[in-house]
């Protein structure tokens, strides 16, 4: 397979792999690819709970107090 880098993220990988990080630029791109995925596909634990606790949860209406709530149950 054969990428075309942009030069600002072309001259990102040389600088990574001159660090001594990574081996070469198959190991940079290799790396990325993991972190997308797992942005992509795995789901925090915190969020997780905060949808099973909605779903789980008698209706209630949805404020700013909920919401506030959410999002500090998210960054735990």
């Amino acid at each position: 397979m054969t990428i075309a880098l942009p030069p600002a993220l072309s001259q990102l990988v040389e600088r990574l792999v001159h660090t001594g990080r990574y081996a070469d630029e198959s190991d940079v791109v290799r790396e990325a690819l993991r972190m997308l995925e797992h942005q992509e596909f795995d789901e925090s634990p915190a969020l997780e709970a905060a949808l099973l606790e909605g779903v789980r949860s008698p209706h209630r209406p949805y404020d700013a107090t909920v919401l506030e709530r959410i999002r500090q149950t998210a960054k735990a």
